[in-house]
């Protein structure tokens, strides 16, 4: 072969491989590929110029360089085919699960959620052939916010480039304050309390739960449809901030409905005896009792009621903080049988929801409780957004939420997640439409639209009895 035809050759192939790269590079959006390409452009044109000098030498020159060119060209166009990927990506997902304190019951349950988020991500990326991979580091909180500060900093001292959880406002505060929000890692609480959105977050906080003001909703359409309208209240909440601002919440919308409350008893979780507030509680008769608590205080809140000798549990209405697949057994039945209570549902009858079920009944084991579903979402969302900033920076994560949730864009849900993780490895916008529904994230980061469950207690195990829309303005 001529030296003038081998020079030509190569200069096809860097005109080739240049087009390439660019249509690569605008397709993709991925500017640490261009860099590489560029790369391999270079080295390709350093052979012609070699192979020219060595030409000249004579035939022995030829040879050599026919030699060297034939390894580097091999070289060469390998690396335009490597070079065209996106470099591999581990994404670690942090999870921050109240496996001992007040929120024990719940815990084995989104352990298990976000579990199954890392396996669904897993087997996506798979399928699409997208070089990502996740995996889960979690730690107990304990449900105390100091706790749930230091297992926050063990999750990111292990690279967690996100953090699902925590359960309580007041750990989600302290996680926030105290590292989060410095490293901009977005935080995906299951705290509902709306006094979340009066801290400072740098657009760090999403919340795939729906905030208070939206179960205050709900709790009084529960309780218009199964003790009727306009009725009198009485309202026991904890004096922390998951209480307050719920507390408050309902009473301002069940008045504005027309009903009346005509007592309010707040009290401190660490105190030991609640007969004084039991019988505060109860001592107007009300038509029905609302309770805002957790289940570790409210086995002694609950015997406290019993022993009035004039609590119906059949009047008791409870916010999600006591929503259970099975009553635990250091609540006492007489304190619980028969009541109602509201917590976050998923939309029934859905692809995505007969897809979850199926995938939570062959893991075995826990049975699924309150918010496994939006924690699951959460875990998804995470890893859809680092796909899409083909990054586990936990900036760039944040900085692409929305991207990947994005109203009127085409949307994918678990039954297609393969297909959501393609279109957003391409950077495309998408809208992940989640197991627990749509996340049109307001700009303080809340859901604006939630699923209730309304739910009663029957023999020890939560029976499921209707589901509320409920909507507002955040």
């Amino acid at each position: 072969m001529a030296v003038t035809t081998m020079v030509t050759l190569f200069r096809k192939i860097v005109m080739v491989h240049r087009v390439f790269h660019w249509s690569t590079v605008r397709r993709a959006q991925f500017r640490g590929i261009a860099t590489r390409v560029c790369g391999t452009c270079r080295t390709i044109s350093g052979v012609i110029i070699k192979f020219r000098e060595a030409a000249a030498d004579g035939v022995a020159g030829k040879s050599a360089a026919f030699t060297g060119i034939s390894v580097v060209l091999a070289l060469g166009l390998s690396a335009v085919t490597l070079s065209a990927q996106p470099a591999p990506l581990h994404l670690t997902i942090g999870a921050l699960i109240g496996l001992t304190g007040p929120f024990s019951a719940y815990g084995p349950s989104l352990e298990k959620a976000v579990v199954l988020a890392a396996q669904a991500a897993n087997q996506a990326a798979k399928n699409a052939r997208v070089n990502v991979t996740v995996s889960l580091v979690a730690a107990d909180t304990q449900g105390e916010p100091q706790a749930a500060l230091s297992a926050a900093r063990t999750l990111v001292d292990r690279k967690a480039s996100c953090i699902l959880g925590p359960a309580t406002t007041p750990e989600a505060i302290s996680v926030l304050a105290g590292i989060t929000m410095q490293r901009n890692i977005t935080l995906w609480p299951q705290a509902s309390s709306t006094r979340l959105r009066a801290v400072k977050d740098n657009g760090t906080i999403y919340r795939t739960v729906a905030a208070d003001d939206l179960q205050s909703k709900a709790l009084v359409m529960a309780i218009e449809s199964y003790v009727g309208k306009s009725r009198n209240v009485a309202v026991i909440f904890r004096n922390e901030l998951f209480g307050d601002a719920l507390s408050k919440a309902f009473i301002r919308d069940w008045q504005a409905a027309g009903g009346k409350v005509v007592t309010t008893v707040s009290f401190d979780p660490q105190q030991e005896n609640f007969d004084t507030e039991a019988a505060l509680a109860l001592a107007q008769s009300p038509d029905a009792y609302l309770v805002i608590d957790y289940p570790d205080t409210y086995s002694k809140l609950g015997a406290a009621l019993v022993r009035t000798g004039k609590f119906d549990p059949k009047k008791l209405f409870v916010a999600d903080a006591l929503s259970f697949a099975k009553v635990p057994s250091s609540i006492p039945a007489e304190a619980i049988e028969g009541a109602h209570g509201v917590a976050g549902g998923s939309p029934k009858g859905t692809g995505a929801y007969h897809l979850f079920n199926k995938l939570w009944d062959a893991a075995g084991v826990v049975e699924i409780g309150s918010y496994a579903s939006n924690t699951f979402d959460a875990g998804i969302l995470c890893f859809l957004a680092a796909v899409r900033a083909r990054s586990t920076d936990p900036d760039a994560i944040r900085n692409n939420v929305r991207g990947v949730t994005e109203y009127g864009a085409p949307q994918f849900t678990i039954e297609n997640l393969a297909e959501a993780v393609k279109a957003a490895a391409m950077g495309d916008p998408i809208d992940y439409v989640g197991v627990s529904g749509s996340f049109h994230f307001a700009p303080n980061g809340d859901a604006t639209a939630g699923l209730y469950d309304v739910f009663e207690y029957r023999a020890g195990n939560q029976v499921y009895l209707k589901q509320l829309n409920v909507s507002g303005v955040q």
